[in-house]
């Protein structure tokens, strides 16, 4: 059951798009078939491990590159080992507004919470016909809608169409996925009080909740990739929220060689070529102890010997792993 009404909507997104929510991949059989036990059991530790959000379906999670009937496979296993347990945001890709829509309502009778939908990667380029595209969603969807601001997708919205987008009843929120904090400063100035305005790197948390009024990592990786540093992560968030920065300063600090880490291996591809490099993030859950098997073609199925030794290496020496993990991987 939607937990709320149309007009309940942004309320409701203020209220709930809080602490982490992750962005996870997708484990694979050798065959590159779905393991879906091993995403049921996945998604089980995700929420005794204590994540409040899952977002699904999206490039992390290689759903561009899933047929329709496995995308439904996937989105219902996830949904029936959550249990109710996590916030489950769904990552919709697709271009046509009925097949968004189509899976919006399934979705909502799964338990789904939101969806984010990316703006249309064909067909639509200006203004007016992206204001409609989102328009004719809002008026139909039954779940809240976050936007998910990225260049990946081709077009990228600019602030006065956000700010038209950000009346609609059914967008609550926005993924501000350009990697620009001073970006998302600006965004939530002229439309943070009709939507959440999301910024999803991690190393700018600390001030933006401080200072500018962010009030979750949305759609990240953090608290699941920082395994047994994951406590430092949850305390910096909570010191940050709490106002207390020379306090949460250290813990940061701690961090940075994790960080530095995750830039290396994956986000900067995203900054300087719009592509998302998964095999060393699930290298990197595989050392976790969260198998993920291959990438699908044509993407490279698995990392290469001198990037395991990088991301192994530097999660012993970090903490985030410990022999025994990095033995059994």
């Amino acid at each position: 059951m939607i937990p709320y009404t149309r007009s309940e909507a942004k309320a409701w997104a203020r209220a709930h798009m809080i602490e982490s929510t992750n962005a996870v991949p997708t484990p694979f059989k050798a065959d590159f078939s779905l393991d879906l036990p091993m995403l049921a059991s996945h998604v089980d530790r995700w929420a005794n491990d204590g994540l409040y959000g899952l977002m699904t379906g999206g490039n992390t999670a290689e759903a561009w590159n899933m047929t329709p009937a496995e995308w439904w496979q996937y989105s219902e296993t996830v949904a029936q080992a959550n249990r109710g347990r996590m916030m489950l945001t769904a990552v919709i890709l697709d271009p046509s507004p009925f097949t968004v829509l189509e899976k919006a309502h399934r979705l909502a009778e799964l338990g789904y919470h939101l969806i984010e939908v990316i703006n249309p990667v064909i067909q639509l380029r200006s203004d007016a016909d992206l204001y409609g595209f989102y328009k004719y969603l809002s008026d139909h969807s039954p779940l809240g809608i976050v936007l998910y601001n990225t260049p990946t997708a081709g077009v990228v919205l600019n602030h006065g169409l956000l700010n038209r987008l950000a009346d609609l009843e059914m967008v609550v929120g926005i993924k501000n996925g350009l990697l620009n904090p001073a970006d998302t400063i600006a965004l939530r100035k002229l439309t943070g009080d009709r939507m959440v305005v999301t910024e999803p790197m991690e190393s700018f948390y600390l001030w933006d909740a401080l200072v500018h009024g962010g009030q979750c990592l949305f759609g990240t990786a953090e608290y699941a990739m920082f395994g047994n540093k994951r406590g430092t992560l949850v305390k910096c968030m909570e010191l940050a929220n709490a106002g207390k920065f020379d306090e949460a300063l250290p813990l940061y600090r701690e961090l940075d060689p994790i960080r530095d880490l995750m830039n290396d291996v994956f986000v900067w591809n995203i900054v300087r070529k719009n592509q998302y490099s998964l095999a060393p993030i699930k290298y990197w859950y595989e050392l976790l102890g969260m198998p993920m098997g291959p990438c699908r073609p044509p993407l490279e199925p698995y990392a290469d010997e001198a990037m395991k030794t990088l991301i192994r290496d530097t999660l012993l020496k970090t903490g985030v792993i410990d022999a025994a993990q990095a033995a059994a991987a």
